[in-house]
């Protein structure tokens, strides 16, 4: 397992991003034509929000139901979440792995001088054998990610993570066959503590569901 990779090493220099003026049917267009759930807003090169896609979805339906039924004057900036963490091309992808858990996300934006050059999902930190938080290190065997293409000449973002459906993340087992620290199959975060729930490893809020 490397120990000196890092972020410059896996980040996705191309992902989908959206500015806060765009149009919200058009940003969930995008997701749908891109299949990703997930969109860096930008301001300029300057990370400032993310689009869910339940945030768009509730928006849309909620102009829907009002009576004037307008659901084009809803602008990205509007419904956006705050952004996602942070991190540097030369951060350690331990680093990263540590900021996915404690934040519960699924993707981390690459930021030099002020602007987004990349993304790494959780999906990355794994296949590239990130060490493991907590009882020691575990290796991860997990397929490569692809991204979809950019749009207007943007480097935006991917799904779920980075256009990475969750279901396809492995998680690591322990020698009893028991899911431990992983990608929940539910809602995609990476968690310390997945377990089996109907066939699925989900984390712990998602089994209570």
């Amino acid at each position: 397992m490397r120990t000196d990779t890092t972020v410059r090493d896996v980040m996705h220099r191309e992902f989908l991003g959206v500015s806060e003026s765009d149009g919200l049917a058009d940003a969930a267009g995008l997701m749908v034509e891109e299949e990703t759930d997930c969109l860096v807003v930008v301001r300029g090169g300057e990370p400032v929000g993310r689009l869910g896609c339940r945030d768009a979805l509730g928006a849309l339906l909620d102009a829907d139901d009002r009576s004037d039924g307008n659901a084009d004057a809803h602008t990205v900036g509007s419904v956006m979440g705050p952004p996602l963490p942070t991190v540097t091309p030369d951060d350690s992808l331990a680093a990263v792995e540590e900021r996915l858990v404690s934040e519960g996300v699924d993707r981390v934006v690459a930021v030099e001088a002020g602007e987004a050059v990349g993304v790494v999902t959780a999906g990355d930190a794994l296949a590239a054998g990130a060490p493991r938080t907590g009882d020691g290190a575990r290796e991860a065997a997990v397929g490569d990610e692809t991204l979809r293409g950019t749009r207007r000449g943007d480097e935006g973002m991917l799904g779920s993570d980075g256009g990475v459906a969750p279901a396809s993340e492995a998680a690591t087992t322990d020698a009893a066959e028991s899911p431990t620290q992983g990608v929940c199959e539910s809602c995609g975060a990476l968690v310390p503590d997945l377990v089996t729930a109907n066939g699925q490893a989900v984390c712990p809020d998602c089994r209570e569901v």
